[in-house]
């Protein structure tokens, strides 16, 4: 098809991608850059949008594209029949192709499917051309495999085209509709693609094999969907209650099931139309993302940099052994987020309890000196500061938490953890306790005592990100209490104090899970993300580390006449430089990142619906 001229957001979004194409070779992932500027060009330059048909194993996924073409292209049995990612696009003529590092080689129909099937490794991607005009040339389909295949390969791949979907086609079996694997393997996709809101991906559940059930109970089915989907899925469903088997054997029948298929492919023309409208924003979505998975891909570098050589070795074998033999499973890291991120919450809970009991005990006891005066003084400082060394300490406990945690899921941690928690923390609007006791100005018994918690303070989280600061605003209450005695005033306190620390440490509480949970969000993102290619990038960033340092010492240069009593210098090591300078490169490379970020969610984008 022919490209056609870029409207002004378009421009931009296709400059900004070729930025983060250069931030991916700087970091030294070139195929993750070259695969953000040919995504950014389908979409812009291109106007194709890519439909991507999901599913469990033997849902009628490669027989429904069939029924939606109009020809029988893809292979279909009553085995599983999909075992690699096969793309369908608009041609001008009918062929089969596989596309390698040799180029492109033409697939006899019989290679294809063994090849389709799973059944032989390959190097590249499997390519149907068709000249079909039942499918747009602003569209192409993606035939995956079945995302509770028992061959663990099949469903990396299927979870790493999920990125790059414009279109998700999740095809349901009527008899047996949404397992649990179907529900998270749904949530995965809404997480991949950015949400249905403002993304601009769209979301089509084809209810296939609705022939089965008898008509009397498909309402209930129906019903059921949207119950199921109705806190994941905001706002309307689109489902159609296809029949495929039908529709490619009698596609004139008159049945529910036969016309739903050819609903859904008007369905799919209409996106078609509206390619100029859908592009930009998922073109921007699709940054967005991209820049955050260079972001965790630049701290991890930041971290690699500051190890020992033997610990990026073991990291890097780590990393080998659980992506290079497919032994990472994303349910199980799912699992293990779960459970650690329960422990941590239980734990962070069981401090903050222990402690808040600390401190109201030593605020009662402040209270009963005799001296009132002293412990207006003291009583103030020593909560405020008792309060912020706990708060620093439990941040780097929980910094050191989430670090361990990201390691055991992605076997390799980077500063992410840190950064993650300080972000969370920015402007919390957690608040106090700060105590203030304004003494008696004479006598304790004809005066008047003022007992306050409330107040202002600054905390500076430097064990969490060197200049972040959290200001602790908005007073949690204020008494004044104009007593006659030393005993009324310690009676109004006890009274008081109980309560407005619950509160405050109440805030401190959500603050603090919050914290964890973004972090959790943000592992799980990365999973689904950069899920089938994560474990390359990782071995390439480590890897390049291994390289600055296997680099040769530096000839030694002649040194300068030193006087007699200054001590002669010494050569530095080039493995040292390296990593300096590559540290120097990347401290200048992050805030441009975040800058070109920035940049790119505020590209003004209007969305047609």
């Amino acid at each position: 098809m022919t490209s056609s001229p870029p409207d002004p957001a378009s421009s931009a979004l296709l400059s900004f991608a070729d930025h983060l194409r250069q931030v991916a070779d700087q970091l030294g992932l070139p195929r993750l850059g070259a695969q953000v500027a040919q995504e950014t060009s389908r979409r812009l330059t291109e106007s194709r949008l890519r439909v991507l048909v999901l599913g469990e194993i033997k849902q009628g996924k490669s027989t429904l594209i069939n029924a939606l073409l109009g020809e029988a292209l893809l292979p279909t049995g009553v085995t599983p029949t999909t075992g690699a990612v096969v793309q369908l696009v608009r041609g001008e003529v009918t062929e089969r192709r596989l596309l390698g590092p040799a180029g492109a080689e033409v697939l006899a129909p019989e290679r294809f499917t063994e090849l389709a099937r799973g059944k032989s490794p390959i190097e590249g991607s499997l390519v149907v051309t068709t000249t079909s005009e039942q499918l747009p040339a602003e569209l192409e389909l993606i035939d995956t495999p079945g995302i509770n295949d028992i061959l663990r390969l099949r469903t990396l791949i299927s979870r790493g085209e999920l990125p790059r979907g414009d279109v998700l086609l999740l095809v349901l079996d009527a008899t047996q509709v949404l397992k649990r694997t179907e529900l998270a393997f749904l949530r995965d996709a809404l997480i991949a693609v950015g949400g249905l809101g403002d993304s601009g991906a769209t979301l089509l559940l084809a209810l296939n094999r609705v022939d089965l059930i008898p008509e009397a109970e498909r309402p209930a089915v129906m019903s059921h969907i949207e119950a199921q989907l109705a806190s994941m899925i905001p706002g309307p469903l689109e489902i159609f209650q296809t029949d495929a088997r039908t529709a490619v054997k009698d596609p004139a029948k008159d049945s529910l099931g036969v016309r739903e298929v050819l609903r859904l492919r008007e369905r799919l023309k209409q996106l078609a139309g509206r390619t100029r409208d859908l592009s930009p924003p998922r073109a921007r979505t699709y940054l967005l993302r991209n820049a955050d998975l260079l972001a965790h891909h630049a701290a991890t570098l930041a971290r690699a940099l500051r190890l020992e050589h033997a610990a990026v070795r073991e990291e890097l074998d780590a990393v080998r052994k659980a992506f290079v033999e497919q032994q990472l499973d994303v349910e199980q890291q799912r699992a293990t987020i779960a459970a650690q991120r329960t422990e941590i919450v239980a734990r962070t809970r069981e401090h903050l309890a222990n402690f808040r009991g600390e401190l109201e005990a030593a605020i009662f006891k402040q209270l009963e000196r005799p001296d009132l005066r002293i412990s207006a003084e003291l009583l103030p400082t020593a909560s405020q500061d008792a309060l912020m060394h706990f708060v620093y300490s439990e941040a780097e406990r929980l910094r050191l938490a989430l670090e361990a945690l990201t390691r055991d899921v992605l076997h390799t941690a980077g500063e992410q953890a840190q950064r993650r928690l300080a972000a969370a923390m920015l402007g919390l609007g957690l608040r106090g306790p700060v105590i203030h006791i304004r003494p008696p100005s004479v006598f304790v018994e004809a005066g008047t005592l003022v007992v306050g918690i409330a107040g202002t303070a600054v905390m500076y989280f430097g064990n969490i990100v060197t200049g972040l600061v959290m200001t602790v605003a908005a007073p949690l209450a204020t008494m004044v209490l104009r007593e006659r005695s030393v005993r009324e005033v310690r009676d109004a306190a006890r009274a008081s104090v109980p309560p407005a620390l619950a509160l405050a440490f109440g805030d401190l509480e959500s603050a603090l899970v919050r914290a964890i949970d973004d972090h959790v969000a943000t592992l799980e993102e990365i999973l689904v993300l950069a899920h089938g290619q994560l474990g390359d990038q990782l071995q390439s960033l480590l890897q390049r580390v291994l390289d600055l340092d296997d680099q040769p010492a530096l000839p030694a240069a002649d040194p300068p006449q030193a006087a007699a009593n200054e001590p002669v210098p010494q050569p530095v090591s080039s493995a040292s430089e390296a990593r300096k300078t590559a540290a120097a490169e990347l401290r200048a490379l992050e805030p441009r990142l975040a800058e070109l970020r920035a940049q790119i969610a505020a590209v003004p984008i209007e969305h047609a619906r």
